[in-house]
């Protein structure tokens, strides 16, 4: 079969690419030939791009010209062996421009090899509607799915929903949505859900103090791919040459297989797409699912995530990263209008000598002292709401609370305050019903005064 004639043939930049053929897959993958615009593309230099040019030599290996990309190798192999038509469309961020690409099975082939016709057009900017060329079946199940986003109140449930049906639609074990906090410096799961056979337990319960770091490390992993998927061992392979400390990771936890997808806003990263432990071996419907499914999620993620930033600027105090005062009046509104009643405990904390600091040390002393005084409160109350109602007040609503629960509490502020040289002036009071949360913040205001008075009484 005359390649070259072929190639030149078509309009677009094109090539046709060879398999070894192997019982477990393939062997090597060879750029055989390409017309002049194709080949063109090794001879400029694109800005950002690490490869080198050199001359192009058909019949060479294609790593010789572009970075190993698995879903390349995946898509040549659908093609070329398996005699499937194929697209993709992908972003490499080193040339900064969109690919779309067709991969067309060739009847030629020999006892050693076979091939496939490789089309290629370049954009840049982002087409949506090349991403109605997905078969009926993965286009309609990820609407359906993600169409669930807007016919609800609550956005994360339904997030939890769609990403239930994503990892049901892939057969996999395990699928979450993870956002990247670079302010935070953490990783946060923002939606998940796991087979009920899956021994995996939450993605919270994998996230420790390293995993942010392993997180940005994922970005580097994908170069110029537009995601992950491993399958197989030479995926695994080709993850450990790479990154390491991530193989190891995903060793140490069991997955055998993985996508992940990237989720960007103004392509800018927010946070991936992850699903694990697949069953489903046929990883191009993999990543067509998952390709529609972020391009519609990113817009919705996107706006839920600038929606709740505003929202914590409105309720989250700027000095101490404690709900402010606002915050506190709504939530006690909503414990007034709630139908389930239960005792309610309120603690009511104010810092002792903080008008002194600011006179002597000067109001930035006074303020590390307010921040440090938060810190100190926020370690005792890891998942209970903290409020600073005023400049050196705190205030801490306990739902269904017994006395010595706070009793106890109490006791664990002054150990820990005492070891941080803070003070508090700390009253209580609980009531039995929440209806009456507002007296018991007046029971606890005047107490905290008791206290105070106390303090300052001993102290002379």
């Amino acid at each position: 079969m005359n390649f070259k004639e072929l190639c030149n043939g078509i309009k677009n930049m094109a090539c046709v690419v060879s398999l070894e053929k192997k019982d477990d897959g393939y062997g090597e993958i060879r750029l055989v030939e390409g017309n002049e615009k194709y080949k063109s593309t090794f001879s400029v230099k694109q800005a950002g791009s690490p490869h080198v040019l050199k001359e192009f030599i058909p019949n060479s290996i294609y790593t010789d010209y572009i970075e190993k990309n698995l879903s390349f190798e995946e898509y040549c192999y659908k093609s070329a062996i398996k005699k499937e038509l194929l697209h993709s469309y992908a972003y490499p961020k080193s040339l900064g421009v969109w690919f779309h690409m067709l991969y067309i099975p060739l009847e030629y082939e020999t006892s050693e090899l076979a091939y496939c016709l490789y089309i290629m057009d370049v954009h840049s900017d982002f087409d949506s509607n090349i991403l109605s060329n997905a078969s009926n079946e993965i286009a309609n199940n990820v609407l359906k799915t993600t169409l669930q986003l807007s016919n609800s109140l609550d956005f994360i449930e339904s997030l939890n929903n769609v990403v239930r049906d994503i990892r049901e639609m892939c057969n996999a074990q395990f699928c979450c949505i993870l956002i990247i906090d670079e302010a935070k410096r953490e990783v946060i799961p923002l939606a998940e859900n796991r087979d009920i056979r899956s021994k995996r337990g939450k993605m919270s319960s994998y996230i420790n103090d390293d995993f942010y770091e392993l997180a940005l490390s994922w970005y580097d992993t994908l170069g110029d791919n537009n995601c992950v998927i491993i399958s197989d061992e030479k995926g695994m392979e080709f993850l450990r040459d790479r990154n390491l400390k991530w193989y190891e990771s995903l060793m140490a936890s069991d997955v055998d297989s993985l996508v992940l997808v990237p989720l960007k806003s103004s392509n800018k990263l927010m946070g991936y797409m992850w699903v694990n432990n697949f069953s489903d071996i046929d990883t191009v419907k993999i990543k067509e699912t998952l390709e529609i499914t972020t391009f519609i999620l990113e817009s919705e993620i996107s706006n839920y995530l600038l929606l709740k930033q505003l929202k914590e600027l409105s309720s989250i105090d700027v000095l101490t990263g404690l709900y402010n005062r606002n915050e506190m009046n709504n939530y006690m509104n909503r414990l007034l209008m709630s139908e389930n009643d239960s005792k309610i405990g309120l603690l009511f904390l104010d810092i002792n000598g903080l008008k002194q600091v600011n006179d002597i040390d000067g109001h930035l002393m006074g303020d590390a002292l307010i921040k440090n005084a938060a810190n100190t409160l926020k370690s005792i109350f890891k998942s209970i709401p903290i409020f600073r109602s005023g400049g050196d007040e705190f205030i801490i609503i306990l739902e269904d609370a017994e006395e010595k629960l706070i009793l106890d509490y109490i006791e664990r502020i002054r150990k820990e305050s005492l070891k941080n040289n803070i003070s508090f002036a700390i009253g209580y009071s609980i009531m039995n019903s929440k209806k009456n949360i507002l007296h018991a913040l007046k029971e606890a205001d005047e107490n905290m005064y008791i206290d105070k008075r106390k303090y300052y009484k001993d102290k002379r």
